[in-house]
């Protein structure tokens, strides 16, 4: 069954409305009509299953059938962090990383990154992520959209880093593999951040500086990744041990 985006104040009543793009490709490209059936998700975990009314150039109109929450997020909430890379491989980042389950994503500044960008430079990444995402979100079967902040710098990002329970910061010059990180209580984690450095990797200053906030540094294996490659894996180790890719998880 087909499934498009659609904000959750476009669904009032038992009906739903999608404008603009999506209403065209609806019609014009994907060629369905009144009385077919799509699944509508809103991002915020509810996922509709409904069918065309109505449907114009512009404008398509849904009945609602029902509505359910699936099972299709993580039971561990994983916040990533990613130092400021070029955009093509940010772009490529949202998309895998939303198909892998994180729930936010944090790009910051630090000493080897990218340039920071103007304000309508970063505007307008910004709104090209959100829209990654969603696009990612239809196709991977998530109810939950994640949430993309605006870029900060390094040391804001370690300060505003308290609420978690799993603090991690994958650096190439680490040597502790991931599962031996243990949480302060003792107890699995289920929230977690993970810090991944930009293309020039972090500083020691700055692993440093991490260890003073109550990340550990770990190794992603004796081989040095890319950065976008280490963000991928590190994603995928972390859902596969806290998370529900590993075999004994629900």
């Amino acid at each position: 069954m087909r499934r498009f985006y659609i904000k959750t104040d476009s669904i009032c009543n038992g009906r739903a409305v999608i404008t603009g793009q999506e209403a065209r490709h609806l019609g014009t490209v994907l060629r369905l009509g009144p009385g077919d059936r799509v699944e509508l998700v809103d991002g915020r975990g509810t996922i509709a299953r409904a069918e065309i009314e109505t449907l114009s150039h512009n404008t398509a109109v849904f009945t609602i059938l029902d509505s359910s929450s699936p099972g299709a997020e993580s039971p561990v909430h994983i916040t990533l962090a990613q130092g400021m890379l070029k955009d093509k491989k940010m772009d490529m980042l949202v998309r895998h990383l939303t198909e892998l389950g994180i729930c936010q994503w944090i790009p910051f500044y630090s000493s080897r990154s990218i340039p920071k960008p103007d304000a309508k430079r970063i505007y307008s990444r910004m709104e090209r992520w959100n829209k990654i995402a969603r696009e990612a979100l239809k196709q991977c079967g998530r109810s939950m959209l994640p949430l993309i902040e605006d870029p900060i710098p390094f040391d804001q990002l370690l300060k505003t880093s308290t609420d978690y329970d799993g603090k991690i910061a994958f650096w190439e010059n680490a040597t502790a593999p991931i599962h031996t990180i243990q949480t302060p209580s003792m107890e699995p984690a289920k929230k977690i951040i993970v810090l991944i450095g930009p293309e020039g990797g972090f500083s020691s200053f700055e692993i440093d500086a991490a260890r003073e906030n109550g990340f550990s540094s770990c190794s992603l294996g004796p081989r040095i990744l890319r950065a976008e490659t280490a963000s991928l894996t590190a994603a995928a180790l972390v859902q596969y041990l806290f998370g529900d890719l590993g075999k004994n998880n629900p």
